[in-house]
């Protein structure tokens, strides 16, 4: 693997324990978990318009979005001990952060109770953390349910793995404009999503990715109701 330009030597020794880390968590994940996808698409266009007007990410919604889910959801926020599933009362969101140091998943504790304006100052904290090397251990542990998102990177849908022992994971691709039908069937161009849920088939079945999926793209479409909490 090439060396990026612009590290420091340590910067590029922990990357290499990192990704050493990640790559054997991740090949015990795949081999042990029994993962099937599923995908759905979201129109954006009222995210678009109110993540300008209140100074948000795109991120920042969807963190929100799922967090009422999980609560709506309760099955899909639980987690595989030993020979069974059990809830987890507490929601603990992973959120995937790209650094020079390597990839980390900053948790957002206990965000059921969190409002999404809390939901965006506590993400953008935690990336900042990231950045600068100063995650604490609580501020990485706990997690139940983990989000991933590509669409800065104009990646258009993917696959994520589980992270043992949660029972899913949500990876989120870019907003791009695309035709869509209305419910007058007329043809419109729309800001849409695509997310893809991965999840443990031995704790959830289609139609609960399916239930979980169409709940996060509810809130999505109708952001203002998440402005309410």
């Amino acid at each position: 693997m090439t060396k990026k330009t612009g590290k420091s030597e340590g910067c590029a020794e922990k990357s290499i324990k990192i990704r050493r880390l990640l790559a054997k968590r991740t090949e015990d994940a795949w081999r042990t978990i029994p993962h099937f996808h599923v995908t759905m698409t979201v129109d954006m266009t009222d995210v678009i318009r109110l993540r300008q007007e209140l100074g948000m990410t795109i991120n920042d919604f969807v963190l929100s979005a799922v967090a009422h889910a999980l609560q709506e959801h309760p099955w899909v926020n639980s987690r595989w001990e030993g020979e069974q599933g059990v809830e987890i009362e507490s929601i603990g969101l992973a959120m995937a952060v790209a650094t020079d140091c390597g990839l980390y998943y900053p948790v957002l504790q206990d965000c059921g109770q969190l409002g999404l304006k809390q939901i965006s100052r506590v993400a953008c904290d935690l990336a900042a953390k990231a950045h600068q090397g100063t995650l604490s251990d609580s501020d990485r542990g706990g997690a139940t349910f983990t989000v991933t998102n590509m669409g800065m990177l104009g990646v258009e849908s993917f696959s994520a793995i589980i992270t043992p022992p949660q029972a899913a994971v949500l990876a989120v691709g870019t907003v791009k404009g695309e035709t869509i039908v209305d419910e007058q069937g007329t043809p419109a161009v729309a800001p849409v999503m695509r997310m893809t849920l991965g999840a443990d088939h031995r704790l959830l079945d289609g139609a609960d990715a399916a239930e979980f999926l169409a709940t996060v793209k509810s809130y999505l479409e109708a952001p203002v109701v998440m402005l309410a909490d």
